[in-house]
């Protein structure tokens, strides 16, 4: 697992008025695998970065069904990732979930960059989950 500190200032690039941030070197990403990155500590706030065919593709590691942080060693299979928990299958594209019957859940997509030998990835803001707020009553309720 890559642990991110967002404390420790990173090289940045803005692109399209969106801001970058260095998330590891090129040659640290093999084709055909997942890898797993962890922000400030927070098992919740963790990207899968994946390269299929020489792309990258980057997702929220968390899977929506049962919040297992494990999509980074999901089985990759025509463009999909199926989550190794519980087979929920996600859209490497989009993040979409491509099985109606799964349900309606997705997971975030983040924007990449490759360049001069390094891979940057789109400042994430990751969502605190409503059980971790305190406050069940508006679980209960939105659901």
């Amino acid at each position: 697992m890559f642990k991110i500190d967002s404390s420790i200032k990173k090289e940045t690039i803005i692109h399209e008025g969106r801001e970058f941030i260095f998330l590891c070197h090129t040659n640290q990403i093999c084709e055909g695998n997942g890898y797993q990155f962890e922000f400030d500590g927070d098992s919740d706030k963790q990207i899968a970065l994946f390269r299929i065919k020489g792309n990258l593709y980057c997702l929220y590691n968390v899977c929506p069904h049962r919040h297992t942080h494990l999509i980074y060693k999901g089985i990759i299979n025509e463009g999909e990732i199926i989550c190794p928990a519980h087979g929920w299958t996600y859209s490497l594209e989009t993040g979409r979930n491509v099985n109606p019957q799964q349900g309606i859940k997705s997971l975030k997509k983040y924007e990449t960059i490759e360049q001069n030998g390094k891979i940057f990835i789109e400042k994430p803001l990751f969502d605190i989950p409503k059980w971790r707020t305190g406050n069940y009553s508006n679980i209960i309720e939105n659901e």
